[in-house]
């Protein structure tokens, strides 16, 4: 698992697929891509000169609507 800041063009996933013909290769790694987005949920925060927003899949939440968690 991944937590933390992450700078504009890092990885986060990284997929590797083999196959002896080129398109086969890419259609395994578009089909590991989709069913990560669709079964991973995965949030991501943005921030921008007007505020930060949480991400998850096409929904943007504000940072002030988010509950957050206290620890012991």
């Amino acid at each position: 698992m991944r937590v933390g800041r992450m700078e504009l063009c890092e990885a986060s996933v990284v997929v590797v697929t083999g196959s002896r013909h080129r398109a086969q290769a890419f259609e395994a790694c578009r089909y590991c891509i989709d069913t990560l987005k669709e079964r991973v949920p995965i949030w991501k925060k943005e921030v921008c000169p007007d505020g930060s927003f949480w991400i998850e899949g096409e929904e943007a939440i504000e940072v002030s609507d988010v509950p957050r968690e206290t620890g012991s």
